[in-house]
Order: structure tokens, then C-alpha cells, then sequence
């Protein structure tokens, strides 16, 4: 009977061994609780359960996973429910911040001190709107706190940063964006930022760097390419560059700067079909604008199509009748124009020179004679002899 129960309990030790009764627990990983939570967070919901802050719950995680928008939708609906919550209006603040509504940021975090938050998070985040809308002293104020009460967060050391920047102080700026970019690797601001004062001071290898840190973490992100073109056009390397805003572009199709970038590069390379597109979406934006006009009938005239090419400088001239660029441009398609109508000087120039060649069998010609010499006497008053 011992024998039998022994043997039991091997089996029993082996099966634990072998995880063949009792199943394995297995860890999930971050982005698979998300997704389970949403799910859950979802069936909640829609059977009405505890909305607002179902809805709250499901915002924090879009915002987690950058999904601003739809975290914007579910945090409105979460205030539309309850709107004395200080902590709806602080995420709310910060998804505006991220969405770069400064103003409604701002309203948001003042709303969430008013309701009596008092924490970190809201500090550093008015701190950071603050010093985007350029109220310095306001900035460093809470700032301050923030730093007292969490002396080690990334957030507040991007902002730190920012304001050292503004002050001329490049070079700790540079430290507290990177020790930002170290502590918190998903501050997309810090890259950015990052990246452009060290452009700006010409350390372009460094610059490269945390533009090439900064695409491994986000890689759909056009603020990142258009840092990339930037790097490439300040290394002289402009067909490169001209890719990256590209790239920008295609991301976000009415990103200004890279569009900018894009025209005037591709105008410089003299690839003007690529300029046309970019130049267009600007012109949509600012239609009475002479210069975008100038360039679209510069492309075009480049690529030959000069009627088009008039209709733009004929804009150009409507909108500042002096201007010199539409005014030649208009000189030289009228020039090309005009090429044809009237014969050439020169009869090989021309294919229809309407000049007649002389018929030699029907015109006589004279040779023309050398003249004879003439022999003059001796002066002998000079005692010269002329031949």
C-alpha cells in the first residue's frame, strides 16, 4: 500500500513538472491587457454601467497609446456625465496639450486646480502650456512645485528644459532634454526639441542621432521625417532631405513647413513636377499670396505648360500689379511665343528664310581688274624716289 501511494505521489510531482494538470499561467504582455481592457472597458459601457468613468478608463488607455482622438471622444463623454471630476479635466488638458490645442489645455488644467487637484501632473502640465504660450515667471512657478513634490519626472525635466532654452541657456537645455528622453522615452516633444537646438548649435551627428532614437519609437510620427530632412539639408545632402519631407508630407498632408521645405527644395533640384503638388496644397491655404503664385508659374513654365503658367503670374500681377517676378515671367513666355513668327537675320537660323540664292547662268558677271601701277618721276628738290 506505502509502495502505491508512493508511486502516486511521483506521478503527481511529475505532472506539477510537466504542467499537464494544472494549466500554466501565462503573463500578458502590455498591449494584450490593453486590448483585454478595452474590451471589457467597451461591454461595460454599452450595458451602461458606471460610464463616465468606464469612459475615463478607456481614455487613459488611448492616451497611453497615443490614440489622441479617441481618447478625446471618450474623456468628453466622461465630462458630459460628470463635470466637477478634477481628474477628467487633467487628462483632458493633457490630451489637448498632446493635440496641441494650447488654449483648451489651458482652460482644462485651470479648470482641474479650481476642482482642487493639486499634484504633479497638473503642475508640470500647466507649466508646459505656459511656457508654450510664453508666460515665463508663470512657468517657473509651478514648475518649482512640481519639482519639490516629484523631483525625478521626465515631464518636468522636458519642461525644464524648454524654459533653459528660451533663457539662451543651450547647453543645459540639452542635458535635462535628455535626461527627459531617458526617463520618459515616449515625450515625443523632448526628441523634437532635442533634435533642433542641436541643429541649431550645428552638432549635426547628435542631432542624427536622437532623430534616428526618436523614429525607432515613433515611427508614423511627420515631425520626425521632416527632423530627418532638415539634419540632411543641413549635411548639403538636399535630394536625401527632399525624400524625408516627402515622407512628412505623406503622413500628414497639411504639415506647412514640410510642404515649404518641399517646394523649395524640389524648385532648387529643379524636379519641378515634385514642387507642383506641394505648392498647390500651399496655395489652397493662402490663395492671395503673389509668391506661391510666382513659384506655381515658374514650375509650370519650367515644364513647359505656359499657358498654365500664365494664368498664375496673370494672379500674381491681380494681386500686386508691380510685382518683377510675374512681370518677367510673362516677358519670357511672350519671348517664346513670339519665336517663329518673324524670319531670322541669319538665313541658316531660319527653315523658310524667303531669301533667293543668284543664278550665276543668267547673271553675267565682270571680274574686277587689278589696278595698274603708276611710276612717278624723281623729285630732285627732295631727293626722293616714289614708287
Amino acid at each position: 500500500m506505502l509502495i502505491a501511494l508512493g508511486g502516486l505521489e511521483q506521478s503527481c510531482q511529475s505532472d506539477a513538472r510537466t504542467s499537464t494538470r494544472i494549466p500554466p499561467v501565462i503573463k500578458k504582455g502590455r498591449a494584450q491587457w490593453q486590448n483585454d481592457a478595452l474590451l471589457s472597458l467597451t461591454d461595460l459601457i454599452n450595458r451602461g454601467i458606471d460610464s463616465d468613468v468606464n469612459y475615463f478608463k478607456r481614455a487613459r488607455i488611448y492616451f497611453e497609446r497615443e490614440q489622441y482622438s479617441e481618447a478625446l471622444d471618450d474623456i468628453n463623454e466622461s465630462i458630459y456625465e460628470q463635470d466637477n471630476v478634477s481628474e477628467y479635466f487633467l487628462l483632458r488638458g493633457k490630451i489637448n496639450r498632446e493635440l496641441g490645442k494650447i488654449d483648451n489645455a489651458l482652460e482644462d488644467a485651470q479648470r482641474a486646480e479650481a476642482l482642487q487637484q493639486s499634484s504633479p501632473e497638473l503642475y508640470v502640465l500647466l507649466a508646459d502650456i505656459l511656457q508654450a504660450k510664453n508666460r515665463f515667471g508663470e512657468a517657473a512657478g509651478y514648475l518649482n512645485q512640481a519639482l519639490k513634490m516629484a523631483p525625478y519626472d521626465g515631464s518636468a525635466y522636458y519642461v525644464k528644459g524648454m524654459l533653459q532654452a528660451r533663457q539662451g541657456d543651450s547647453l543645459a537645455s540639452l542635458s535635462s532634454l535628455n535626461y527627459a528622453m531617458n526617463v520618459n522615452p515616449r515625450l515625443l516633444r523632448a526628441y523634437e526639441q532635442g533634435t533642433m537646438i542641436n541643429l541649431k548649435l550645428k552638432n549635426t551627428a547628435e542631432a542624427l542621432a536622437i532623430n534616428e532614437r526618436a523614429l525607432k519609437r515613433f515611427p508614423e510620427r511627420a515631425s520626425l521625417f521632416f527632423g530627418r530632412g532638415e539634419i540632411l539639408n543641413a549635411l548639403a545632402q538636399p535630394d536625401t532631405a527632399l525624400i524625408f519631407y516627402q515622407k512628412a508630407v505623406a503622413i500628414q498632408p497639411d504639415y506647412d513647413e514640410a510642404l515649404n521645405q518641399l517646394a523649395t527644395i524640389a524648385m532648387q533640384l529643379r524636379a519641378y513636377p515634385q514642387a507642383i503638388p506641394a505648392l498647390k496644397t500651399l496655395l489652397k491655404k493662402k490663395p492671395q499670396s503673389k509668391e506661391i503664385n510666382n513659384m506655381l508659374g515658374y514650375a509650370y513654365e519650367k515644364s513647359g505648360e505656359l499657358d498654365v503658367a500664365k494664368t498664375y503670374y496673370e494672379t500674381a500681377l491681380t494681386i500686386a500689379p508691380g510685382d518683377q517676378d510675374a512681370r518677367y515671367g510673362m516677358y519670357r513666355i511672350r519671348k517664346i511665343e513670339s519665336e517663329g513668327l518673324y524670319p531670322s537675320y541669319y538665313p541658316e537660323e531660319n527653315t523658310n528664310p524667303g531669301y533667293k540664292l543668284l543664278d550665276t547662268a543668267r547673271v553675267k558677271i565682270n571680274i574686277i581688274q587689278p589696278r595698274g601701277t603708276t611710276n612717278i618721276r624723281v623729285d630732285s628738290s627732295r631727293k626722293a624716289k616714289i614708287e
